[in-house]
């Protein structure tokens, strides 16, 4: 099978990130801070405007340094071994919010990416760079499961392929029968062993 793999919030867990550092962001602008982020965005306790401003100083830290998923990894290595083909799948280097400076920023994301995938030594066969709509990408790959935390693709992607939901307080209002919700990587694992 063809598996594709979103990075932010699949591979990394997002919400803790924004949770921990966005806090201390929003103390230090005087912002207020939501300990329950809104469902509706992960960015509830931010305007769109203190979001820009949040990303453009920590993007770099972000992509550097957060934590990989427990398992993760080890997951993604059995699959491999399993004989299934691994599509590493982001539209981080295509996100606004992010890389706004042009082609040389997103370059520069995009090496990050590389090299975080490295450091976290994750075996991949293809790492795909798609714009904010995957669905393209991954009809062009053939993608058959896609581990996705974002309810926008996965609205996107649904009837085209099956969808693994990783859960965060940002989708957990988000309900479709075909869309299957996972809490780990091992329950990943298990889930794609009965497809």
């Amino acid at each position: 099978m063809n598996i594709g793999i979103d990075i932010d919030g699949v591979l990394t867990c997002l919400e803790d990130y924004i949770s921990s550092i966005g806090k201390n962001f929003a103390i230090k602008n005087g912002l207020g801070f939501d300990d329950n982020m809104s469902s509706k965005s992960i960015y509830g306790f931010l305007s769109k405007k203190d979001s820009h401003r949040f990303w453009d100083e920590y993007w770099e830290h972000y992509a550097k340094n957060i934590t990989i998923r427990p398992f993760a990894k080890e997951v993604i290595s059995e699959l491999k071994k399993e004989g299934n083909n691994i599509f590493i799948i982001t539209a981080r280097t295509y996100d606004r919010q992010i890389v706004k400076d042009g082609i040389k920023r997103q370059k520069n994301m995009e090496n990050m990416i590389r090299l975080w995938l490295k450091k976290n030594e994750i075996i991949y066969d293809k790492l795909l760079f798609s714009d904010l709509n995957k669905l393209k990408t991954c009809l062009d790959n053939n993608i058959d499961i896609m581990i996705e935390d974002s309810i926008a693709n996965i609205d996107q992607l649904k009837g085209h392929m099956k969808i693994i939901c990783f859960n965060a307080k940002y989708n957990n209002d988000y309900k479709d029968n075909n869309v299957i919700r996972v809490y780990n990587w091992k329950n990943i694992y298990s889930i794609i062993k009965k497809f």
